[in-house]
């Protein structure tokens, strides 16, 4: 019995990481695309550093809508869980970048993702910042499963500042080796780091089994 319950939980994660890192690499995609073509029309309408803003709050709430998608569907194979954590996913980072557009307006500076520009500093704080809100935002779905539902704001800032530093220093490099290298590993880095937690927030024996009731 134990065995399987191992053999379970480890496929769990597996799945886990690799969905999320598909979730992830093509909620940068299509979020970006979208993000750049709705800043470049707004830029010619209003203030550009709002354009930038709003696109980047693109982004951020089109990927995390993505990655909470895929988180979502395999949760809810497992525990009781709302499709508020979709919402939330995308509502934490959205939020996220929006302030942080805000903040380096008032300032002065930018973010222009027309001639997107790397800075590993800023991009870190930004999803630090917006994963402690998702966290924040979602922790009380294992309020009912675990007393240690709080650790989930801890992994999803630390998966999200690791993930999107990662990216940008990938981005950052000039050799293509080393780029794919650092891509891939961001993107297996917000599944491995959130899953790490999962496993101690909601415990082994609900991973490994089918969906427990509430």
């Amino acid at each position: 019995m134990s065995a399987q319950k191992n053999h379970n939980k480890r496929r769990f994660l597996v799945r886990w990481v690799g969905f999320s890192a598909l979730a992830l690499f093509f909620g940068l995609i299509f979020s970006f695309t979208l993000a750049l073509f709705v800043a470049s029309y707004l830029g010619e309408i209003i203030n550009k550093p709002i354009a930038n803003a709003i696109g980047y709050s693109i982004l951020g709430g089109g990927t995390g809508a993505l990655v909470g998608l895929a988180q979502w569907k395999m949760l809810r194979k497992k525990i009781h869980i709302s499709a508020r954590w979709i919402l939330t996913c995308a509502g934490g980072l959205a939020i996220a970048e929006l302030i942080a557009g805000l903040a380096l307006m008032i300032i002065g500076s930018d973010r222009d993702l027309v001639q997107e520009s790397q800075n590993i500093p800023i991009y870190t704080l930004i999803y630090t910042f917006g994963g402690a809100l998702v966290g924040l935002l979602q922790h009380s779905e294992f309020e009912k499963f675990s007393s240690k539902s709080i650790l989930w704001i801890y992994a999803c800032s630390l998966a999200w500042g690791a993930t999107m530093m990662i990216l940008q220093i990938g981005f950052s490099m000039d050799k293509p080796i080393p780029v794919i290298i650092a891509f891939l590993l961001g993107l297996f880095a917000l599944g491995l780091i959130t899953g790490f937690f999962l496993i101690r927030i909601i415990g082994t024996d609900k991973l490994s089994s089918s969906k427990i009731n509430s």
